[in-house]
């Protein structure tokens, strides 16, 4: 038998060469980008909208603020000013009383009550009255400017939470998907369990996978993309993830010849959520999750994955009937040494 301390050695040196490989300059220009954003309507819901944007709920709301003026850019403290995101502020969107009337004058367009007026045509508003409340707005502007997301979260804490999570259900889904395509019979983050040797090559792509994930949430928290900076964050978090190992091996243990189609892709879906979830609160806090608050992540993950699975297996191509999923054990949602006080 290998030794253990080589093999974790070994695994932990594939980790760092795959997140070396991984080429930052795609996530730094999307990061990095101008974004010209414009908020309209009533000036007292002009400036609860900005406070709303500048609202961090990890590190406390600021004081309420008022419109910028122009040339000024709003920094809550410790904050760099790098292509910071300044949204200009105006009464309505009639070209007559100031606002510009280029249709594409600004990336984005938010109404918050009583500004949509002679708006130029074809220019997209995203309106807090007419969507019913902000966090629509949030929701359908996300999901529509895609291409945005990282650049408006890296400049308002108000939306890195929400960004933050997308990242992290889409590298999951990517990541639960190819685990089935390529029926691997297990996957984890950051380390393979249970893997053939043929399956090393997969691996690599689903740990590739993740470190684009950290990259962005990196970027999300306005966090340098250099892999030092990472190194020294991810260091403790790495060996942490190490536990991850038995918990995919005690699923596997329960499903009656072997791993199944849709367990391969749990396993795949609730690792990666769970690393995700642990980058978000230290990149959020400054905190670094302890193993068992990582534990509890993977199996929160892991009981929502299994239907988010079965969901992409019914549309994989030639797919073989799902093999139900085991329900855990509920001993199993604590590390070694856990609390009554942590697992609550």
């Amino acid at each position: 038998m290998a030794d253990t301390g080589a093999v974790r050695f070994q695994q932990a040196k594939n980790f760092w060469n795959i997140v070396r490989s991984v080429s930052v300059g795609e996530i730094a220009k999307e990061a990095y980008r101008p974004v010209s954003l414009a908020i309209v309507g009533e000036a007292e819901r002009r400036e609860e909208a900005i406070h709303r944007l500048l609202t961090s709920p990890e590190q406390g709301a600021p004081a309420p603020v008022s419109p910028p003026e122009e040339g000024v850019i709003l920094l809550l403290p410790g904050e760099r000013a790098q292509n910071r995101i300044q949204p200009r502020c105006f009464d309505t969107t009639d070209p007559l009383e100031g606002f510009p009337a280029n249709p594409g004058a600004f990336d984005l367009v938010i109404d918050v009550g009583g500004g949509r007026r002679n708006a130029p045509v074809g220019m997209a508003i995203y309106s807090v009255e007419e969507m019913g409340s902000w966090e629509r707005v949030v929701d359908r502007m996300l999901s529509e400017r895609a291409d945005l997301s990282l650049a408006l979260a890296r400049s308002f804490p108000g939306l890195r939470a929400e960004v933050a999570q997308r990242i992290i259900r889409e590298t999951a889904a990517a990541n639960a998907q190819f685990a089935m395509l390529n029926a691997l019979p297990g996957v984890l983050p950051l380390i393979g369990a249970l893997l053939p040797a043929g399956a090393i090559a997969d691996m690599l792509i689903l740990t590739k996978n993740q470190a684009m994930m950290l990259y962005r949430l990196a970027a999300v928290y306005d966090q340098p993309l250099d892999l030092r900076q990472r190194s020294r964050d991810l260091a403790p978090l790495l060996g942490n993830a190490f536990g991850w190992r038995a918990l995919a091996r005690e699923i596997v243990g329960v499903v009656p010849g072997g791993i199944g189609l849709v367990a391969r892709g749990a396993i795949a879906y609730a690792g990666t959520v769970a690393l995700g979830k642990a980058l978000d609160r230290f990149y959020a806090t400054g905190l670094q999750p302890t193993r068992q608050q990582i534990s509890r992540f993977y199996w929160e993950a892991y009981a929502g994955a299994k239907e988010i699975a079965a969901g992409i297996a019914r549309r994989l191509p030639h797919r073989k009937k799902p093999v139900s999923m085991p329900e855990p054990e509920e001993k199993s949602q604590c590390g070694e040494g856990d609390t009554k006080s942590d697992r609550e």
